[in-house]
C-alpha cells in the first residue's frame, strides 16, 4: 500500500476540495433550515458573500410593507436577485406546531421574542447587522429591508425614449 501522501489522487483531490470550498456557490433558491433546530449560524456563512439569516414562522404575520408584500416570499426574491447575498431562512417551528413555536431549540437558543428576526454577516464573516433581542431595535430587519427595495423590481421604471 502506498503512503497517503504519494497516493496520486489525494492531491487533485485536495485542490478539487479547495476550490470547491473556495467558490461557494450559491444554492438556486434559499437555504431553508426546517423543524426548529438549534443550529450554529457560524456553519452556514458563505466567505465573500453578505449572508442573511431570517428566522421565520409560517404563523407569523408576514411584512405589510408594500415592497414585501408585492415579492411574495421577500427572502427568496432577495436570494434570487443579488449574487452577492445568500438567504438562509430558519423556520423555528418543530414539526406539528401550528402556532409560532416560542419553545423550540431554536427559539431557547437564540432567546427570540418577536419574529422575523434577523442577523447578517457580512463578507467577512461578522455580524454587520443584528435584531436586538432585549429592546426594539431592529438593526437588521432595517438592513434587510433596504435591500429588499434596492432590488431592481423596486426601481423607477424609465419610459423609453426619455
Amino acid at each position: 500500500m502506498m503512503p497517503v501522501s504519494t497516493h496520486p489522487s489525494l492531491p487533485a483531490f485536495l485542490l478539487c476540495l479547495v476550490a470547491s470550498l473556495s467558490a461557494a456557490e450559491k444554492t438556486e433558491g434559499p437555504v431553508s433550515i426546517p423543524n426548529g433546530e438549534a443550529i450554529s449560524l457560524s456553519d452556514y456563512v458563505v466567505p465573500g458573500k453578505t449572508v442573511v439569516f431570517g428566522f421565520v414562522s409560517d404563523y407569523s404575520p408576514p411584512c405589510p410593507c408594500e415592497p414585501c408584500h408585492m415579492l411574495g416570499d421577500p427572502l427568496e426574491a432577495l436570494h434570487n436577485s443579488r449574487d452577492d447575498v445568500v438567504v438562509v431562512k430558519v423556520d423555528i417551528n418543530r414539526e406539528g406546531v401550528t402556532k409560532v413555536d416560542w419553545d423550540s431549540p431554536v427559539m431557547r437558543k437564540f432567546g427570540l421574542r418577536r419574529l422575523p428576526h434577523f442577523v447578517v454577516f457580512g463578507p467577512d464573516g461578522k455580524v454587520i447587522a443584528e435584531d436586538n433581542i432585549r429592546t426594539t431595535d431592529a438593526a437588521g430587519r432595517e438592513l434587510v429591508h433596504e435591500m429588499l427595495v434596492a432590488l431592481p423590481e423596486h426601481q423607477p421604471r424609465v419610459a423609453k425614449g426619455s
